[in-house]
């Protein structure tokens, strides 16, 4: 899987500013324009501006249209996505640009920090982490521990979800230690190519945390200790809006914010889905106005599932999403409130897990909007407070993101009526996509998986 990586926008500039020299007119045959090695810096942006595009682009406008907070109105949004055709073709795209274009420059960031610039290596160790653990949510088992080593293993072997969980685990306790060492310790530190933190530590240590607790959490149907894990990392975690992390993009086509790039060329394609719109309506959430924009009679609307009968005009995406500099949330404060809730959910203390949803509501609002949430959307109480109400509350914070679908798996809530149309596969919303054509063809050891209602192990 590994490959020559051509680094494009702002990954390259550091290369291109090189310009020509004495040396490449003595050694003709080296280019500093092409180089055999690749700067820390590079890699790092590169494998960042990779993160963006997967976890922002067509798996979460994928997703969303599952989860019915948007919908598919034409063309493959609608074949592919709202009648849940998903076949093996479909996103080998986003299957190679995982590997070739964010977890590979993340290996070779590790590998060229090695013991000199623990910094970088304790991001790279982060990203590659984070694009495992991206995958086998959307896979299942993949290939990892045996992947992206080029043409020494032309054939890596697949690791079960549940082994690729647990080395996740072990890459972001690695990406900690490696974070934490002091400054002196490097030569060289990220710093304007961290597109992320801007170089800051500390909040790449606080993500680490944050996306351990996610992922313990994920398994919580498995390991009787995940609400014990997650609560410990969550301590570490995230602390205040400020650690958000977020995509940001910029206001060329070519590095645009991807609803907006999607919105703007594919229009017709999508709108605002009818369960979320009319959950935004019935709370008079503040939220409605930044996630829809007005349809073309100055309404909220969003289109049913039903694709016979899609509502064409439906409200388009909002403004917090639908311009093209605007950062996209990855991870953010308000996800890690609602983990902290449900696992004190799990561990019966109904009134700290009511705080931490009510905490997830008003930092959500307070993203969104910039404005305090009303005291009627965080008054949730302890003798409320159930898996379902949490759910509810966590899907309409985490708009446009893939993790509303892994709830979903998981929990079976928000409860959705899938789409009773007869060219729908009746199977209802998948589960998984399947594997892809490429390692079908091409590699030996590869675990064929066809059917999309095959549960991952996380949701079993």
């Amino acid at each position: 899987m590994r490959k020559i990586i051509i680094i494009i926008g702002m990954a390259c500039a550091t290369v291109l500013a090189t310009g020509c020299t004495d040396r490449f007119i003595d050694d003709y045959d080296v280019s500093p324009n092409n180089p055999s090695e690749v700067p820390e810096s590079n890699l790092l942006t590169a494998s960042q501006v990779a993160l963006f595009g997967n976890v922002t682009g067509e798996l979460a406008r994928e997703a969303s249209i599952f989860m019915q907070s948007q919908a598919g109105l034409s063309n493959q949004s609608l074949e592919e996505h709202a009648r849940y055709k998903i076949f093996e073709g479909d996103n080998q795209n986003d299957w190679e640009s995982i590997y070739t274009d964010w977890m590979d420059p993340a290996i070779d960031l590790i590998e060229k920090a090695g013991t000199i610039n623990p910094h970088y290596k304790g991001i790279g160790l982060l990203l590659y982490a984070w694009g495992g653990a991206f995958t086998s949510d959307i896979w299942g088992d993949i290939p990892f521990s045996e992947a992206i080593e080029g043409t020494n293993n032309l054939n890596p072997g697949y690791d079960t979800q549940e082994e690729v969980f647990q080395q996740i685990q072990y890459l972001l306790d690695q990406a900690i230690a490696e974070l934490s060492k002091p400054e002196s310790a490097s030569l060289r530190l990220p710093a304007a190519d961290d597109l992320i933190y801007g170089g800051d530590v500390q909040k790449w240590i606080k993500l680490a945390w944050t996306l351990k607790a996610r992922y313990y959490n994920r398994a919580s149907k498995h390991y009787a200790y995940s609400a014990d894990s997650v609560l410990y990392c969550l301590e570490r975690g995230m602390a205040a809006q400020d650690d958000n992390a977020m995509a940001v993009f910029g206001e060329t086509a070519n590095n645009a914010n991807q609803w907006y790039a999607f919105y703007v060329t594919r229009p017709g394609y999508m709108g605002m889905g009818e369960f979320l719109i009319e959950r935004l309506k019935t709370n008079d959430d503040p939220r409605l106005p930044y996630y829809a924009a007005p349809d073309a009679n100055g309404l909220f609307t969003g289109s049913t599932c039903d694709t016979r009968t899609p509502l064409l005009d439906a409200s388009p995406i909002g403004p917090l999403y639908n311009t093209s500099e605007n950062p996209v949330p990855l991870v953010t404060y308000h996800e890690a409130s609602f983990l902290k809730a449900e696992a004190l959910l799990r561990k019966g203390d109904h009134e700290a897990a009511a705080r931490a949803c009510n905490n997830g509501i008003m930092a959500s609002v307070k993203w969104a909007t910039g404005q305090d949430a009303p005291a009627r959307l965080t008054s949730v109480t302890a003798a409320e407070v159930n898996l379902e109400t949490m759910m509810l509350h966590k899907y309409d914070a985490l708009f446009t993101q893939v993790e509303v679908w892994n709830d979903w798996r998981r929990t079976g809530f928000p409860v959705l009526t899938p789409n009773p149309d007869p060219l729908a596969n009746q199977q209802g919303i998948p589960y998984r996509f399947p594997t892809c054509i490429s390692e079908r063809n091409y590699n030996s050891n590869a675990i064929v998986i066809n059917d999309n209602y095959q549960k991952t192990w996380f949701a079993e």
